[in-house]
């Protein structure tokens, strides 16, 4: 599954994930959708009222997994996209750490 989070490119090594601006929302409203479809067969059963929250919580859950596969995408491109300037960086400072060494 693909993220809603998407990179914008910047200039130097910032780089910023934007999201969708109404993804909170769109969460919160199908959190109290799924409640109140929960609720409907609780109130004819005569169940406890508890357990619509109960179930709809369990899209909060799978939705807590998405952002974090989410995150873990974005990390791992962020990672594949730096790797050789790391260890170009590396290289670099383990040169000039050796000749520090070797100088008297």
């Amino acid at each position: 599954m693909r993220s809603r989070l998407r990179w914008i490119r910047s200039r130097g090594q910032h780089v910023i994930v934007e999201r969708n601006t109404t993804y909170t929302s769109e969460v919160f409203v199908k959190f109290l959708v799924l409640a109140f479809l929960l609720w409907i067969p609780v109130r004819i059963l005569r169940w406890g009222d508890w357990i619509p929250f109960a179930g709809a919580s369990l899209y909060l859950l799978w939705e807590l997994g998405r952002i974090n596969g989410a995150l873990g995408e974005l990390a791992d491109l962020w990672n594949q996209q730096y790797q050789e300037q790391q260890e170009a960086e590396r290289a670099e400072h383990y040169r000039k750490r050796g000749q520090q060494r070797n100088q008297p």
